[in-house]
């Protein structure tokens, strides 16, 4: 299959859940002041230290059952603890930051090249962000608030697992929707 540059979009729903959460936590509690790039911070080590779910199941923090929001809970405590300790805000405050999943980009470069140098699988171009999203499901994320970005790609690349266990994953990804239809 003979593809350019991929273009789809796929959202961990995960972001939702923490950013539900934060606000939350920051109506209720006065003391949970922190600003926008420390709040990026929280949500990026909270993010990675949870599961990812790029395929919806449980987009609002009220789905969730009591175990998982007080585990939850204990992420964003141990998070704002980590950020209070050692702020970032100040550094590079020229602002432009965002908060990204590296891993997103690298699946993304993964499944490219893969679809580009291979020519036994079909795949449906309305089916590459269900392959990317089951994909990321299983890929370990790699949040970072960052204005230039690249730090965690770099690493994700210096991994050398990485590319072959996300193309395994991929063949897997696609036999199961083969075989589910």
């Amino acid at each position: 299959m003979a593809v350019g540059k991929l273009d789809y979009t796929v959202h961990n729903y995960m972001e939702d859940i923490v950013a539900e959460l934060i606000a939350q936590r920051q109506m209720e509690d006065t003391d949970f002041e922190f600003c926008e790039r420390c709040l990026m911070d929280i949500s990026a080590i909270m993010l990675n230290a949870l599961e990812p779910q790029y395929v919806k199941v449980k987009a609002k923090l009220a789905e969730l059952d009591e175990a998982a929001v007080a585990n939850l809970n204990r992420l964003l405590d141990e998070a704002a603890r980590q950020v209070k300790a050692n702020p970032h805000h100040g550094r590079d405050d020229n602002g432009g930051y965002h908060l990204e999943n590296f891993s997103e980009r690298m699946v993304k470069q993964v499944l490219e090249e893969f679809l580009a140098n291979q020519s036994e699988i079909e795949l449906e171009p309305d089916m590459i962000p269900l392959v990317a999203a089951m994909v990321l499901n299983q890929t370990k994320p790699r949040y970072a608030v960052t204005t230039r970005g690249g730090a965690y790609k770099r690493l994700a690349q210096l991994d050398h697992q990485f590319i072959p266990m996300t193309i395994s994953c991929i063949y897997n990804v696609i036999k199961q929707l083969k075989d589910m239809n």
